[in-house]
């Protein structure tokens, strides 16, 4: 599931004080769905510690190419400091297409290594801001450290600058609550608090419950659902 992001632009921070902000700590697992068909899972964990907070994920895709099963194993390990401002990223895939990234958030400007899946070499450089929010690619659990920065007591739109790892791309997302309801595709009607999530090329559906804990994930228009199991 690709998040396309606007063109990055100046915009207004949405960052809860660090006062204010939730518990980050988690974990859980995640079925993963397109077009109404199971395609993967997501497990995650996310760890709060004194000095920093550290969230991964093992992610493991099925999905039908030219009429065959291609197999995805990918895994994620995000270094966040108490305000949930990116310190480092890796990302790693294994399988007959491995490839490697690694993003030091901590230089100025911003250093990405990547080793593509041809064994290349591709190094950037970004300037990007401190408190720039990490969205990668099929990395769901990604959207609760974004919704822990959201200010419920100020409400509305709010705006962030994020980035993209695997796309190398930064941009602009904008986050407001959609009031409550149930989940698509949750075994029960549970009430959640449900944010969407745009951006100039797509739109997002966020659902989490009291404690800020991710439970669903919908992309409308890529046919893309993902719902907490556990």
């Amino acid at each position: 599931m690709l998040l396309a992001l606007a063109a990055a632009a100046p915009a207004p921070a949405g960052q809860t004080p660090a006062s204010a902000q939730p518990d980050p700590t988690d974990r859980g697992t995640f079925e993963l769905y397109a077009a109404g068909k199971s395609i993967g899972t997501e497990r995650f964990e996310i760890r709060s510690h004194a000095e920093q907070v550290e969230a991964q994920s093992e992610i493991h895709l099925q999905v039908e190419q030219a009429g065959k099963v291609v197999e995805a194993r990918t895994t994620s390990n995000l270094v966040l400091d108490p305000q949930l401002r990116p310190l480092a990223y890796t990302w790693t895939q294994r399988g007959t297409q491995s490839s490697h990234l690694e993003i030091d958030f901590r230089s100025s400007p911003v250093r990405t290594h990547y080793k593509t899946v041809s064994g290349q070499k591709d190094e950037r450089e970004f300037k990007l801001p401190k408190d720039v929010v990490v969205l990668d690619d099929n990395v769901l659990h990604h959207y609760q450290l974004l919704l822990d920065r959201y200010d419920p007591a100020a409400g509305g739109k709010q705006t962030f600058q994020a980035f993209i790892p695997q796309e190398a791309l930064p941009g602009v997302v904008t986050v407001e609550q959609a009031g409550m309801g149930p989940a698509p595709r949750g075994e029960s009607a549970q009430n959640l608090r449900h944010f969407v999530l745009t951006t100039e090329l797509a739109r997002v559906d966020l659902w989490v419950d009291s404690n800020t804990h991710l439970q669903a994930v919908a992309v409308p228009e890529a046919q893309f659902q993902a719902v907490r199991k556990k």
